[in-house]
């Protein structure tokens, strides 16, 4: 398995609020630098290779974390402009070997228990080509201000929808997420002829989904913090006070 942990934003709703000097993926939160929960999940899941999207920030990424994190060997890719999410992920994917399965992070998510070896166990079901991690989330607006996600009995993946106006479980869908060679190879493909069809997560779920591919959700932890704001950053601070 490789991972790729998304970087690049200029965490603008943050800055606006906190400190207009900070690099959004070094912030502090329990005297550990945001993106290093992200590296730490890596660590668990036995991974040993990782690429890092960065943008303008970039330099201050690098020079802070090295090229090794514990185990992990790091490599960086920059996003030279910021136009969506899963551009940024093709960055990743355009100089790696697409051969093997892709652990996808976002270097805003904090996630406490992370599920890891239910994670590992669950990638040996060859039948399963796609994951969208998932956590419970009592608060509707938070739902709202990501994605929501339909499944079947059996938690495989039916929709997913971006903001969604209307919240009908407590199911919050994670940047968190699994792709085995096959679904990398058609995002790739996809994004490379008709990239308007695969702008966010989301897009590419729904397109894997209606293209025959089969995905599940799984629990990705207890609990995940989502660091946008100062009130996100407020929360995820008193939890690991």
């Amino acid at each position: 398995m490789v991972g790729v942990i998304l970087a690049a934003g200029d965490g603008k709703r943050l800055k606006n609020s906190k400190d207009e000097a900070c690099c959004k993926p070094l912030i502090k939160i329990n005297d550990k630098n945001l993106i290093t929960f992200a590296l730490d999940n890596l660590v668990q899941l036995d991974i040993t290779e990782a690429y890092i999207v960065i943008g303008k920030e970039g330099d201050l990424i690098k020079n802070t974390l090295g090229d090794k994190y514990e185990s992990i060997n790091l490599h960086y890719v920059r996003q030279q402009e910021q136009i969506g999410l899963m551009n940024a992920f093709l960055q990743a994917l355009n100089v790696m070997d697409c051969n093997e399965t892709v652990v996808l992070q976002l270097s805003d998510e904090i996630f406490v228990n992370l599920n890891s070896e239910q994670i590992k166990s669950m990638l040996k079901d060859e039948k399963t080509e796609f994951y969208c991690g998932v956590t419970l989330e009592d608060n509707p607006q938070k739902i709202k201000n990501n994605f929501s996600v339909e499944t079947d009995k059996d938690s495989f993946l039916i929709k997913c929808t971006e903001k969604p106006q209307v919240v009908t479980d407590n199911i919050k869908g994670t940047g968190f997420s699994i792709f085995n060679d096959k679904t990398i190879g058609v995002i790739k493909e996809t994004y490379e002829t008709n990239p308007e069809k695969l702008f966010d997560l989301c897009d590419s779920f729904n397109y894997l989904v209606e293209s025959g591919y089969v995905g599940k959700t799984f629990m990705v932890a207890d609990i995940e913090f989502n660091i946008n704001t100062l009130s996100d950053f407020s929360e995820a601070e008193k939890h690991f006070e």
